[in-house]
């Protein structure tokens, strides 16, 4: 673990880049935030295999530290740039994109969904793994599982549903509609809180939280170009309320929310003077859905043929190696089928 922890450390510093005149205007942009989304990608890989396979020595115990530091944190990012990425398309295409929001959204994210889960589920039966009926229907909405990461994807289907019926029910008004998005969010987290461990919606409420980031995006960054010092004030003041509060996240499960909001926007004020550039980094955030659905495949199959306990250090390599080219290939593959199904072209 430790190697591929280095070898992202490095890529990381290496391509590292300060923005020294001003604060950088693509701090959000779509280049930019892949790049952040493939760190953590990476970070979520480590996190899964780690309970495939024993990895003791110091250097991995050190890693497992830092993923344990992390915990649900990893993937907040994901649901913050989503809810950002949403309005943002909002703002500039307005009701056409959220009455396609059915198909071009969500019509899509299932339709991938669904092929991972086939995957799935004939890796299960090649290794005699069995499911019943309800675990695999329920499964392709990621209320179940059958090997797959399956929290995520539910959490990513209800946040897409909601933000339609949102702009649906208030007429496409935006400051409404996020406002009720909100409300139902909060609700969300509430109902889950009941029904479903913590981690089902510890870092829900970062997709809505994206989205109001975008709603006043144009304002903050009026403010903190013409002021700088009060974006230095601004990101001070965030980075010290997380640390605050970072003590008390797992107190309540709000108090997470927070916590994670706090994380994310801590990543969106530095990327206004940091950013990194690195083809790799932003490709694996490119393909930031395969490469997190699909991880679990080789783990399960090479845990299958005993080889984590060969060589946990090989079990890892061939994990790590096999889940890019399952995602590259498998992402080629879902996009021939979705050019078939769906007509359109408008995203």
């Amino acid at each position: 673990m430790i190697i591929l922890f280095v070898l992202l450390c490095f890529v990381m510093i290496y391509s590292l880049r300060f923005h020294y005149a001003g604060l950088d205007q693509n701090y959000n942009s779509k280049e930019y935030t892949q790049s952040i989304k493939g760190i953590f990608v990476i970070i979520v890989f480590l996190s899964h295999v780690r309970t495939y396979a024993d990895f003791t020595t110091m250097g991995d115990q050190f890693v497992i530290q830092v993923l344990n530091y992390f915990g649900q944190l990893m993937v907040a990012l994901f649901l913050f740039y989503s809810g950002y990425g949403i309005y943002e398309s909002i703002k500039h295409k307005g009701k056409k994109y959220i009455d396609s929001l059915p198909i071009h959204r969500i019509g899509k994210i299932f339709f991938d969904f669904s092929l991972a889960i086939i995957l799935f589920l004939i890796l299960d039966l090649f290794i005699g793994r069995h499911y019943s009926l309800p675990t695999i229907l329920l499964s392709f909405t990621g209320w179940t599982s059958v090997g797959n990461s399956a929290w995520y994807m539910f959490a990513i289907f209800t946040l897409y549903i909601l933000t339609y019926l949102s702009f649906r029910i208030c007429d496409h008004k935006k400051i409404i509609s996020i406002c009720l998005m909100t409300l139902l969010s909060l609700g969300y987290v509430y109902i889950m809180s009941l029904i479903r461990d913590n981690y089902w919606s510890s870092t829900y409420l970062c997709y809505v939280a994206g989205m109001w980031y975008s709603y006043f995006k144009e304002k903050i960054d009026v403010v903190f170009q013409q002021y700088h010092i009060i974006y230095y004030i601004v990101t001070f003041l965030t980075i010290i309320l997380y640390i605050y509060f970072f003590q008390y996240r797992y107190t309540r499960l709000m108090m997470f929310n927070v916590v994670a909001i706090l994380f994310c926007l801590i990543f969106v004020f530095l990327s206004m003077k940091l950013s990194f550039h690195s083809q790799i980094l932003s490709w694996m955030g490119g393909h930031l859905f395969w490469i997190y659905i699909l991880q679990r495949i080789p783990m399960i199959l090479f845990q299958y043929y005993h080889i984590h306990e060969w060589d946990p250090y090989l079990y890892l390599s061939l994990c790590f190696v096999a889940t890019i080219i399952l995602a590259y290939y498998i992402n080629c593959f879902a996009n021939y089928l979705k050019k078939k199904v769906f007509k359109s072209t408008y995203m």
